[in-house]
């Protein structure tokens, strides 16, 4: 019985350490689990920036466009008004007082 014993304790030790491992690995995949959760919190987040980005982009290049159409037509105005100037002028030039 006495053989029996140590290996019943032998048994029952190396049952006790299997649970001890098995405990430590569950803590690990809970902390690689949460890990993993801040991670994809994060890349969310960066997914929100990046299309908020895109997005101010978009309006950006629109109003560029729009500064550039409107500078366009400022420009054509100012050349109408010079022509219209030297009309004048060649007008006004033709009478003597």
């Amino acid at each position: 019985m006495n053989e029996a014993g140590r290996s019943f304790r032998d048994i029952v030790d190396r049952v006790t350490n299997v649970s001890g491992q098995t405990e430590e690995v569950s803590a690990v995949v809970q902390q690689l689990s949460g890990g993993a959760q801040l991670m994809l919190a994060s890349i969310q987040q960066i997914a929100q920036v990046s299309e908020q980005a895109a997005d101010n982009t978009q309006h950006i290049a629109a109003a560029t466009e729009e500064q550039t159409a409107s500078m366009e037509e400022v420009s054509a105005s100012a050349q109408a008004l010079a022509k219209m100037a030297e009309d004048l002028q060649t007008a006004v030039s033709r009478f003597k007082l």
